[in-house]
């Protein structure tokens, strides 16, 4: 002890504190966010667009982007390949979604000097033709949250531990010093509360959470929101899922099970696949099953899947064999082939993917 002091004399030493990797992630995708909103601020003319048929995720942070934009007093238009699904009618500016018949006439006089592409993994996503119309401009934005997102962008934020691409418009609004409000909120929490499964999934982390309540307090009605996209579904779709339950089926040791949609049962229900949107759920929620397979056949040949897995197995990588993507425990794909042909081969690659775990 320096008893001239009264203090206990401690040796001094030097110390280097060394950045973690998720501090270097947050400081470059900031960066990231700010490169987007000087775009935002610099250029006049934009364009939006999300991937084939839409959900509340793409949606919800697409319209959130329209709606920064027109506060910026941005000439800005949004294009999508599919129309939106009844059940998002009630998203604040849906009204301003356009078809690509109608970018002909839009581009008349008006030339997008930016497009912005949200929770699509690839240029592709949001349509070949739609992505060929939209194309050239200046700069792409890609904002995405897919493990096996391409970066096709000029500027690209992709943040695979997001729950949502409307977690991460959320991180860029807040960075702009733009209120939220209640319209953004809207659209924002019918994003993560989609793309969380209702905060039943592992994406629903703190931070989700965080968010959560954070747009409650902006004034959205969780009840509402959660009726307008879950509790308003026509007859027709209780028709049609009673048509492909019927079609049930499951590997010999029931760890994989699937559902058939043909062109046929579409027809006959008077339906489109925008009515299939959570059908496979109901296959993976069978206590055997590790991943549930919902095929549809498209009138060009090809087959579309969705993919959702229960545990450990990586449905991402099986897609990933025939060109498609997503998160490890849901993704999707399309197999240029009959559906039965497709089927078989993809539950052949399912279960090798199970019997590596």
């Amino acid at each position: 002890m320096d008893l001239a002091s009264g203090f206990f004399a401690l040796p001094v030493y030097s110390i280097t504190i060394f950045p973690t990797i998720d501090y270097i992630r947050t400081k470059l995708m900031v960066q990231k966010y700010f490169e987007v909103l000087n775009l935002f601020g610099q250029y006049k003319h934009f364009a939006l667009s999300t991937h084939l048929n839409p959900d509340g995720d793409a949606l919800g942070s697409e319209l959130a982007i329209y709606s920064v934009l027109k506060e910026l007093d941005k000439r800005v238009h949004i294009f999508n390949s599919d129309p939106t699904p009844d059940n998002y009618h009630f998203l604040p500016f849906h009204q301003h979604i356009k078809r690509p018949s109608e970018v002909r006439k839009v581009y008349s006089n008006f030339s997008p000097e930016v497009l912005v592409v949200l929770d699509a993994g690839s240029l592709s996503r949001i349509g070949d033709k739609l992505a060929r119309q939209l194309q050239p401009t200046e700069f792409i934005v890609n904002i995405d949250h897919h493990q096996t997102s391409v970066p096709f962008g000029d500027i690209n934020i992709i943040e695979t531990q997001a729950s949502s691409t409307s977690e991460i418009v959320y991180r860029i609004i807040q960075s702009s010093g733009l209120e939220i409000g209640k319209e953004r909120a809207i659209c924002l929490y019918t994003g993560l509360m989609f793309d969380t499964g209702c905060f039943r999934y592992s994406n629903s982390t703190s931070t989700a959470h965080k968010m959560a309540a954070d747009l409650i307090e902006e004034g959205v009605s969780v009840d509402e929101v959660y009726r307008h996209v879950y509790d308003t579904v026509p007859q027709i779709r209780l028709h049609l899922l009673g048509d492909v339950l019927q079609t049930l089926e499951t590997s010999s040791d029931g760890k994989i099970a699937w559902l058939k949609v043909t062109q046929k049962t579409l027809r006959k229900n008077g339906c489109d696949f925008s009515q299939l949107e959570g059908f496979v759920n109901y296959i993976r929620s069978i206590d055997s099953v590790e991943v549930a397979i919902i095929a549809g056949e498209l009138e060009n040949g090809f087959t579309k899947f969705s993919l959702r897995s229960k545990n450990r197995v990586d449905v991402s990588r099986i897609c990933g064999l025939y060109g498609g993507g997503g998160h490890q425990k849901a993704a999707g794909c399309l197999i240029e082939k009959p559906i039965d042909e497709a089927l078989a081969q993809l539950t052949d690659a399912t279960q090798l993917q199970i019997n590596e775990y």
